[in-house]
């Protein structure tokens, strides 16, 4: 594997110290600590090159080394030299009379473009000379890119439907999702804007976002009957309007509004998106915020369908 041997060769000549000779003195500076500074890391399979970092606190009066042992963790476990690979487990911090200082173990991600569960891992300082040892090991997750298609869908889309006269209406789509992994709207809530669609206004609101990982099926579902989260509303009247879907005698119905999708074999999503209603149409109903009167349907929505631009 040339890729191995490169990060090796990389991993040499990026050690933060050079190797010392055994006569060297170490520090006996019994105040001095050092270990990791996180006692958990979380990161994507794709990230790449990216760093632990291990904290020494105190003055030194000699030098400190260590060495850094692997452990497979977990009902999935990371493999070394397959799923991600070290630069150095020998690390080493040469005498001087800095309190504190950093050293970061370097490691590698190997993106395997495959569907899976995350992956985990566990480093672990021994050997340690020169100083006393704290946090000793950190819990290293690396999570799967290749399923994270929620993140797909963001960019600009085309949405075509059919208004109450049959005749086809064009809007502008954009869609974007939360940033943060941590975030509890990540891979469950996609932000949505629709320009111009509510009466001339724009709406502001959320697709709803599943994913099967067995199946590699998903969907995208409207956002129907949250009074919490209007789409849009007119301020001068004190009027907001949420999605239904309601049957041709006006009712209110509690079936969603979905478009059903499955991943591609190169592992994408479609590019078009067409949306069931049930039976129903998807409509925008104005409500009285300060009364919670409603005021009925004002839009008429049939055939939807999402282009990616």
């Amino acid at each position: 594997m040339k890729y191995i041997k490169s990060f090796v060769l990389l991993g040499v000549m990026a050690l933060f110290a050079a190797c010392s000779s055994d006569d060297e003195s170490y520090n006996s500076n019994d105040s001095v600590t050092l270990g990791f500074a996180d006692t958990q890391i979380v990161k994507k399979e794709n990230v790449g090159y990216f760093n632990v970092p291990i904290s020494i606190e105190g003055y030194r009066n000699g030098n400190i080394s260590f060495d850094i042992e692997v452990v497979e963790d977990g009902t999935n476990p990371a493999k070394e030299d397959v799923h991600y690979l070290i630069t150095t487990k020998h690390l080493q911090l040469l005498n001087d009379t800095t309190k504190t200082g950093t050293l970061n173990v370097q490691i590698k991600t190997v993106d395997d473009q495959e569907i899976n569960e995350s992956r985990q891992f566990k480093l672990k300082i021994v050997n340690v000379q020169g100083a006393k040892l704290q946090n000793s090991e950190v819990a290293i997750t690396l999570r799967d890119n290749d399923a994270a298609f929620y993140e797909k869908f963001a960019g600009k889309w085309e949405m075509t439907c059919k208004n109450y006269k049959g005749a086809e209406q064009k809007y502008n789509v954009t869609i974007s999702g939360a940033a943060d992994e941590d975030d509890p709207d990540y891979d469950n809530l996609l932000y949505v804007t629709i320009e111009k669609i509510v009466s001339g206004l724009t709406a502001n609101t959320y697709f709803e976002y599943t994913f099967d990982k067995s199946s590699k099926t998903g969907t995208l579902s409207f956002d129907l009957m949250d009074t919490t989260n209007p789409i849009a509303s007119y301020a001068a009247y004190n009027s907001k309007w949420i999605w239904i879907n309601f049957d041709p005698q006006g009712a209110i119905l509690d079936a969603p509004i979905a478009a059903e999708w499955t991943a591609t074999e190169d592992g994408g999503i479609p590019s078009t998106l067409s949306f069931n209603t049930n039976g129903g149409t998807l409509g925008y109903y104005e409500f009285f915020s300060q009364s919670e009167d409603y005021a009925g349907v004002w839009g008429y929505f049939t055939d939807i369908v999402l282009t990616r631009k």
